[in-house]
């Protein structure tokens, strides 16, 4: 006997690219829902457990407001932005759901925090040197696998920039050539939202940014000072919390503002052509860069060639991607409405 399908998250309807019309805000929201009361319900979870323990030791409260704040500062790292905007690209020239690839990164990515926090929990203190050495481990595969995955990601939007330019339209794209020969095991690997899970994972081992390191620190010191184990897990989960909010947003909207572009291309050619070509130049030089420090720091023959790129800050241009999409985007809008109103024209 067979059993019943059950609806889950991922069996959304088809993204925006595959409708015959392009969807309003209000409907891109309400396919935004489900993926923004899951993070409701992680921030419920938090308070829950935040609250009381905060009640007990007042220090919690600024501890706690802290945690979350470094999450959602950690949201903004360009590396995030960068892999949910042009995995979302991605998926939706593809005709897949999108709007979950920020919550589903988020999730892999805050896991990692979560899961030392629990370690500190348990063992305090001593969480401290388990941390470097899983940060060790993480630092070899974390960053490659970030840098790996921007790199083709990136080659894959940019080559879809070149066919706008030439076409107009990226809809009709073949998929040989020998770059695309090249890059397809690695593309194939995210091609539904949920895959960027444990990609969100591996990215999150190494430890390489400032707000998980100072997390892990105020659940190492919370745990030693013999909190209870409340309080100790409410830490990684505010965190969590407020990095899953910006990012769940953020692939909310650049769904919404990538599926208005690829409805109707050739009319909406420039801003389609901006876009992509913005967000594949951006996550191939954080890619690049990524790549260039892994190597600098593991490989001390490859650290001379690439010395100038090792202390490069890429963070700001998280900042600047998400900015420039969403001033595109409402220009865009703007000017495809004026071009449709009687005696407008609807020129590229």
């Amino acid at each position: 006997m067979t059993q019943p399908h059950l609806p889950s998250v991922s069996d959304l309807p088809p993204a925006p690219s595959a409708l015959a019309v392009p969807l309003s805000a209000r409907q891109s929201a309400r396919r935004g829902l489900p993926y923004l009361l899951v993070v409701l319900t992680l921030h419920a979870l938090a308070l829950a457990l935040w609250v009381p323990a905060a009640a007990q030791t007042p220090l919690l409260w600024g501890v706690g407001l802290t945690a979350y704040l470094l999450g959602l500062r950690h949201a903004w790292d360009a590396d995030h932005i960068a892999v949910i905007d042009n995995t979302v690209r991605k998926l939706l020239t593809l005709g897949r759901p999108a709007y979950g690839v920020g919550l589903f990164f988020s999730l892999g990515h805050s896991s990692v925090v979560l899961l030392m926090a629990l370690v500190a929990a348990v063992i305090g203190q001593a969480l401290l040197g388990a941390q470097e050495g899983i940060g060790a481990f993480g630092g070899w595969v974390g960053p490659f696998v970030a840098g790996a995955y921007l790199v083709t990601v990136a080659l894959v939007n940019l080559a879809a920039a070149w066919r706008i330019a030439r076409a107009g339209d990226d809809h009709a794209h073949s998929h040989g050539g020998l770059l695309a020969r090249l890059i397809a095991p690695l593309t194939r690997l995210v091609s539904r939202q949920w895959q960027v899970l444990p990609l969100g994972f591996l990215m999150g081992l190494g430890f390489d940014t400032a707000s998980e390191v100072a997390l892990l620190a105020l659940s190492g010191t919370a745990a030693g000072q013999g909190l209870g184990w409340a309080a100790v897990l409410s830490l990684p989960l505010l965190f969590g919390a407020g990095m899953t909010l910006l990012d769940t947003l953020d692939g909310v909207a650049m769904t919404h503002a990538y599926g208005w572009a690829l409805h109707d291309p050739r009319k909406k050619r420039a801003y389609n052509l901006l876009v992509t070509g913005l967000s594949g130049v951006i996550a191939l030089a954080i890619g690049l860069v990524t790549l260039s420090q892994w190597a600098g720091e593991h490989f001390p023959a490859a650290a001379r060639a690439v010395g100038a790129l090792q202390n490069v800050d890429v963070s700001p241009l998280g900042f600047g991607l998400a900015g420039a999409t969403l001033v595109l985007f409402v220009a865009a809008s703007v000017l495809y409405r004026q071009r449709r109103r009687p005696g407008g024209g609807l020129g590229a």
